[in-house]
């Protein structure tokens, strides 16, 4: 904080030395009310400038919250309730991921879709839908 006071007292006085004539009497009262004020306005000059040094170091210290990425499940669901369904499609059924354990209350609802097929309707899940969820496919039998 006194670095900057002082090379400013230093340029003060280096500045009124060279421009005031040599003079006989010396400084009169006007002349030391200005030195004064003078010096004044440059020690609160200082001040702001290391107030505000100080202020900026704090806040390059000071790191906002990272960004948590979100948790994704990676719940595995059982491949065998993985079901054809019509002709190219798959879904998960509710029915065998309930046997298997499976809590499908916790499972994305848009994920959950019908399909029609000749023999009617079927619920189950998207497995496409549920892989971008987080989900992955038990491979294992």
């Amino acid at each position: 904080m006194f670095k900057p006071l002082i090379a400013g007292v230093a340029a003060l006085s280096l500045t009124f030395a060279a421009a005031a004539p040599a003079q006989a009497n010396g400084i009169d009262r006007d002349d030391a009310g200005k030195i004064i004020f003078g010096l004044v306005a440059l020690a609160a000059l200082g001040a702001a400038i290391e107030n505000r040094n100080d202020n900026d170091d704090r806040v390059t210290q000071t790191r906002s919250p990272e960004r948590q990425p979100t948790q994704r499940n990676q719940t595995r669901l059982p491949s065998e309730c993985l079901r054809e369904v019509g002709r190219n499609d798959q879904i998960f059924t509710r029915n065998c991921l309930q046997r298997n354990d499976v809590r499908v209350n916790t499972l994305p609802n848009r994920c959950e879709v019908r399909v029609f097929t000749r023999n009617g309707s079927r619920n189950g899940f998207d497995p496409s839908c549920l892989r971008q969820e987080g989900y992955r496919i038990d491979r294992r039998h």
